[in-house]
């Protein structure tokens, strides 16, 4: 695998809404759709684009193909290229874009309240790590498990973060576990104990913290490689995202039509 040595993650650059981003052949996107509604906690689904079309909705004047700061590329379910500056060469006429929710969309409302996670006063990317949480199935898309990230928080402060982030229902909501007992109970108990991650980069907590986590769009990247998709597929790098035109309160107002699809 190549990996560029320069990674620029988005996390606390914007209050506006960011989006994770899977690009896939089109003979996969009904089967994607449909995974997606079956895990909208993980995988909410918020635009896609036509057959070589490489422009949202979301933001005007879009590029997905050169606006965000790194990408991966996959071929035959195999991670190839890490960090790539863009993917205009790999993007062909059957490719289609999928925007799904990102949780950085909420941590700008966590700092107003003074509840900045700690990767985001840092500047980098969030914590990831693969759990035994079941996913629901759909056509190809058959195999793998949730993927969350995880931020440090003190135990009187979880209630408050809650009542922030369970407003962000399509930037996957509130927290799914925390504390060590939430931590074993999803599997990734000795991940955290080792301070290791699977995606992103690890944030050490304070003494008086738990970890808190919640379901990750990099859900849809481990299932790629867990089911070892035929073709070239491409997606965001963990951690540096696609920021729409949309700010984060103005989210709150919107609601997905019965299409499933947060049109801008």
């Amino acid at each position: 695998m190549v990996e560029s040595l320069v990674v620029r993650s988005t996390c606390g650059t914007t209050s506006n809404i960011q989006t994770n981003l899977i690009v896939l052949p089109s003979r996969y996107a009904e089967d994607f759709k449909a995974f997606c509604a079956r895990n909208p906690v993980p995988c909410s689904l918020l635009d896609i684009t036509s057959p070589g079309i490489f422009s949202s909705r979301l933001a005007a004047y879009t590029d997905l193909r050169t606006d965000i700061p790194a990408y991966n590329i996959y071929v035959n379910g195999v991670l190839k290229e890490s960090g790539k500056e863009d993917i205009k060469a790999e993007w062909t006429n059957d490719h289609m874009g999928f925007l799904l929710g990102c949780s950085y969309s909420f941590e700008a409302a966590l700092a107003r309240e003074g509840l900045a996670p700690r990767h985001m006063l840092l500047r980098q990317s969030v914590p990831m790590l693969i759990s035994n949480i079941p996913l629901n199935p759909a056509g190809v898309f058959s195999q793998g498990t949730y993927v969350v990230s995880m931020r440090w928080y003190r135990p009187g402060d979880i209630p408050k973060v809650q009542e922030i982030t369970r407003k962000y229902s399509h930037q996957h909501g509130e927290p799914i576990a925390w504390g060590w007992d939430g931590a074993e109970k999803i599997g990734v108990i000795d991940k955290v104990r080792s301070a290791s991650v699977d995606f992103g980069k690890w944030v050490d907590g304070e003494e008086d913290e738990v970890p808190v986590f919640w379901a990750s769009g990099v859900t849809s990247q481990f299932v790629i490689m867990k089911c070892g998709l035929e073709g070239v597929i491409l997606s965001h790098k963990p951690g540096c995202m696609f920021v729409t035109d949309i700010p984060d309160e103005e989210a709150l107002l919107r609601t997905l039509p019965s299409s499933g699809i947060f049109f801008h």
